[in-house]
């Protein structure tokens, strides 16, 4: 009850900053730039792919955008239990409960 305080991340950006999280992604990154780097074929079939996952994307944020508007109130009490386990993990570091979506 109340309005919900704002913070300047949003969830996904917290947990993309946890370190296994961001060690993983480095890993994976180093490796698929490279990878597409070393093989021009393979890098013309993964330009093609993300530019359909990036159309994709877009075409799917857009069509969701009016049911997560509509959702937003009741998620916040899903939020909240997991922001509080976010925060544990990352040392009890609570910037307040953000309902933006990734």
């Amino acid at each position: 009850s109340g309005s919900v305080p704002s913070c300047p991340q949003s969830i996904g950006t917290r947990v993309a900053s946890l370190p296994l999280v961001s060690s993983a992604y480095d890993m994976v990154s180093t490796a698929y730039a490279s990878t597409k780097e070393s093989h021009p074929y393979v890098k013309s079939v993964c330009d093609a792919a993300e530019k359909g996952v990036k159309t994709l994307t877009a075409a799917a944020v857009s069509g969701a955008q009016p049911i997560l508007t509509k959702l937003e109130p009741q998620s916040e009490w899903g939020w909240g239990g997991g922001h509080r386990a976010l925060a544990r993990q990352q040392g009890g570091n609570n910037l307040g409960l953000c309902l933006q979506f990734i």
